[in-house]
């Protein structure tokens, strides 16, 4: 099947967010195409899911963003960050959520295996645990290295097409966790760097060549199309909560 390939650099939070929701609109409406994305952050950035309150992050001197997937909020900031957008009905996804989240993470899994990291993935869920951060506790399917969380992701499924994105920690910045979440989260979190000199650089090209094999995908890079990119560009203000260093909140989505 021919995927498009976005290689794109660092880019604030609010722009990334936007341009993931324009290609998951595009592929809904029929327009788009299945997309494998990777991508970072210009700065620190906290995401939160679509229907998390972002009041305990107000005022910590970070941007707030909301993504167009559930979940729980993470520090973006040394990591490496993917997504895939698919068609529901691919055979490859149609069994539902966690079909999907295991096919994604046996790519990633195989990527980082490549890098020098024996990861594997969780069989069960602690997602009883109730906690803001997404990388206090495993759901199934995803990433782990010595009993901790080395990937967070989050899924959005509609009708025609759904996305799955997520952070692959590059580093575990403990300080800046720590500030967000409190210190205890720094002992569930791993980071790449741990384990492996790769950069990440070459970490994307891994996670390219795994991804083509395990979802059958000929890639053709390529950026967003001009529609997305009007959809992306009227997105972006929606997507940030709080700007950085304020405690003023967006009220168009408060």
């Amino acid at each position: 099947m021919d995927w498009r390939l976005m290689l794109d650099g660092d880019l604030p939070g609010h722009e990334n967010m936007a341009r993931d929701s324009s290609i998951l609109a595009a592929l809904e409406e029929g327009s788009g195409t299945p997309t494998l994305r990777i991508y970072g952050w210009d700065a620190p950035t906290i995401s939160i899911g679509y229907l998390q309150a972002p009041g305990p992050f107000m005022g910590l001197g970070l941007p707030v963003v909301r993504r167009i997937t559930g979940g729980r909020a993470v520090v973006h900031s040394s990591e490496l960050t993917y997504s895939v957008t698919g068609l529901v009905k691919d055979p490859l996804f149609s069994g539902g959520i966690m079909s999907a989240y295991s096919v994604i993470s046996r790519c990633i899994i195989a990527a980082l295996k490549d890098a020098g990291l024996e990861a594997s993935y969780s069989r069960g869920s602690t997602a009883g645990e109730r906690n803001e951060a997404c990388f206090h506790s495993p759901s199934r399917y995803e990433v782990l290295i010595d009993g901790r969380k080395l990937v967070g992701s989050a899924q959005r499924r509609l009708k025609r097409a759904f996305i799955q994105h997520g952070s692959i920690l590059m580093g575990t910045d403990a300080e800046l966790n720590s500030r967000v979440f409190g210190k205890a989260l720094s002992m569930k979190m791993a980071g790449v760097s741990e384990f492996s000199s790769v950069t990440r650089e070459r970490l994307s090209i891994l996670l390219v060549e795994r991804f083509a094999q395990g979802l059958g995908a000929a890639f053709k890079a390529s950026g967003l199309t001009a529609d997305e990119m009007k959809s992306s560009a009227k997105a972006a203000p929606s997507c940030l909560v709080y700007p950085a260093g304020t405690g003023e909140l967006n009220a168009s989505i408060a």
